[in-house]
Order: structure tokens, then sequence, then C-alpha cells
């Protein structure tokens, strides 16, 4: 079966953020930027889940923790952070392993989660961590959409997999109709970012000095309409 999250699967469904209370008490990551994974599979990971291929209109995200705000660690200005749930790349070093499995973390309705973007004051832009929000597009496009449109943001997003794997993913030709439906959920993300900051982290480049990224290896893409601007290496 081809790559993506069932959101019909998994465990439980979410209600406000309330299962992360606790573990909120208890200290969170927002003082760590994502490093996008390492892992052996390269543009075949992105097909390469345990699961079914997401819905093309999703009603739900799997996320591995609650909405962040006033993160200065993963883009520029103060941030929104969505910490997505599923990676089909487990990295050497990786500080996130609680988020690779698919089915892990908690199912939340999309316009829960955009109320609770709307109630974030002094915000600037919204950034995808993970977890790799490319294995979850569809959920992932329609939140960058109304961050853009509704709330004024940029939007920026981590993701395991380089530019070019994601652009040869999401142009792959398929008579699978759900997968197709991926494909282009894929594309549209892409095109709908402001930024990419891509590829795996790779322990042995391991950089502690550079802005945003945890490996010499790692690229900031500033992208328009899908296609590169400007990179920053």
């Amino acid at each position: 079966m081809e790559a993506g999250f069932d959101f019909e699967g998994g465990t439980e469904r979410g209600s406000a953020f309330a299962p992360w209370n606790a573990r909120a008490k208890r200290g969170s990551s927002a003082a760590r930027p994502w490093r996008p994974p390492l892992g052996t599979r390269k543009a075949e990971g992105l097909r390469a889940g345990r699961t079914r291929p997401e819905k093309s209109n999703p009603t739900s995200i799997r996320l591995s923790g609650p909405i962040e705000h006033d993160s200065i660690v993963n883009g520029p200005g103060l941030r929104a952070v969505i910490w997505t749930q599923g990676c089909p790349n487990h990295c050497e070093g990786c500080q996130n392993p609680e988020t690779w499995d698919f089915n892990g973390g908690v199912l939340i309705d999309i316009e829960e989660v955009k109320e609770e973007l709307k109630k974030l004051k002094g915000q600037t832009g919204l950034t995808f961590c993970g977890g790799e929000p490319f294995v979850q597009p569809a959920a992932c496009l329609e939140l960058a959409r109304f961050a853009h449109k509704e709330l004024g943001w940029d939007v920026w997003s981590f993701s395991g997999f380089t530019y070019e794997e994601i652009k040869a993913y999401s142009e792959a030709k398929t008579d699978d109709e759900a997968q197709s439906a991926k494909n282009r959920a894929t594309l549209d993300f892409l095109n709908e970012l402001d930024a990419l900051i891509d590829g795996r982290f790779v322990l042995a480049e391991r950089d502690l000095t550079l802005k945003f990224r945890g490996s010499r290896n790692q690229r900031i893409l500033h992208l328009k309409n899908g296609q590169i601007t400007s990179i920053e290496q």
C-alpha cells in the first residue's frame, strides 16, 4: 500500500488539545528546532508507509503534541508550530523519535486546529514540524492556506526529504486514484510554502551554529509558487 496516513485508524481522537495538558506541564520541546530525520529511504520514503493513503479531503490531522507559539527556533520572528505525527525515516540522532509512529499522537479536527491558531497573538508565521509533514499533505495544505489567507502569516515547513525528492514524488504518474490525489496535495502544499527546510538530519554533519537547522546538508529554500527563489546553506 502507498504511503500516507489512515485518518480512520490509529488511537484516540483529541478534543481541544486536552490530551497534552499533562505533557505541557512537564515541559515541551519549544526551545528545540526540529531536525528532519535521516533514513536509508529516499524518494520512496514518501511511499513507504505502513498505513493507507491520507484522504484527499481530510477533516482531521494527526499531531504529536500541542501547538506551540512564540517559537524563535523554527523560522523567523515569533512563530506558531504544528507538530505532525508519523515519519517513515528513522534517523540516527533524531530528537523526536516519539513522532515516528504513524498510529501515535492524537487525531485533531482541522477546524479545531484553526480555532487554536486564531487565538494566538503576536505570531508572524506558522511552521510545520514533525514527524514528517509531507506524509499528511492535504491536511497541512488546508492549514497552510488558512494561515496565509485568514491570519496573514508566512508558512514554513521542515521535511526530511529534499525539494527534488518531493517534486519527483508529487509529479509521479499513477493509476491509483487515492494516490494521485495525494500526489496533487503534496505539490499543492509545496506550492503554498514560503520556505522549505529540506534534507535529512545527518548526525555526522551536526552543527549547532546553523540557523534553524541541525546538520550542514540541510538547506533553507525560499519559495514562490513552489519554485526556489533563493537558497541558504
